[in-house]
């Protein structure tokens, strides 16, 4: 199955239709999973089964009003696909953990949860999927250039190989994403991953500098709203078409 056929099957379900809908899909790639009941919600964890492993992490729910085809079901598709490719393939040194979040968008509720659980003594890093249906380059935030850690370095390395576009930002629109759950809990190398555009770069310069110069929020937000990738952010109109 093609992302863009993932992103249709959840994008304007609600939070229930689309935690049954991401059940259903597993059990058709064959991926055994199991649930993280919490006090309000309920994650979705595919588990390698080892000892130390690298977690990968999207949110399924979606704000009320919106379809969230890109916030977020792009990102569900995307750990759907890796799922659906690692098929019979297991790293060799550590496993794979896959993770599918519930309330991200009202206080990172389910990935607080399950750290509250589980800990992350058994992670060597995580990369949490925001937003992925939009633009050809890569955004990695919130990093700096002194940001270090062997997944970061290691998806740099790889996507410079691939020649894939990657750049760090310390901050998108805000640095709130289910990465924060695990780096309040000491995970240092954990970040986020959003696919953007040329135009956003655009946009970004003309934000830092702005930045620099001390300019008011209201002015910030002015400039931010240029980027193609926040016109539909949180409205009725994140739709895949």
């Amino acid at each position: 199955m093609k992302l863009l056929e993932y992103v249709k099957i959840l994008e304007g379900q609600s939070r229930g239709a689309r935690m049954e809908a991401i059940k259903d899909l597993l059990t058709t790639l064959q991926v055994p999973f199991q649930t993280h009941e919490y006090e309000s919600g309920t994650n979705i964890i595919v588990s390698s089964g080892q000892p130390l492993s690298l977690g990968i992490g999207s949110h399924f729910d979606a704000v009320p009003g919106s379809p969230g085809a890109n916030d977020n079901a792009s990102a569900v598709a995307v750990c759907l696909g890796v799922l659906s490719g690692l098929s019979g393939r297991r790293p060799v040194h550590f496993g794979v953990n896959f993770y599918f979040f519930d309330e991200e968008e009202t206080g990172l509720k389910g990935s607080a949860a399950y750290v509250k659980q589980f800990g992350i003594n058994h992670l060597v890093g995580l990369i949490n999927l925001e937003m992925c249906g939009f633009g050809d380059r890569i955004a990695l935030w919130p990093l700096s250039e002194e940001s270090a850690g062997k997944v970061l370095l290691t998806l740099e390395e790889q996507a410079e190989n691939e020649r894939i576009f990657v750049k760090r930002f310390d901050k998108i629109v805000t640095n709130y994403a289910d990465h924060l759950s695990f780096r309040k809990a000491g995970l240092s190398d954990a970040f986020s991953v959003t696919c953007i555009s040329a135009k956003e770069l655009e946009v970004a310069y003309h934000y830092y500098q702005a930045l620099q110069a001390g300019a008011d929020q209201a002015i910030l937000a002015g400039i931010m709203s240029r980027a193609p990738l926040f016109e539909h952010y949180h409205q009725p109109t994140d739709r895949s078409i």
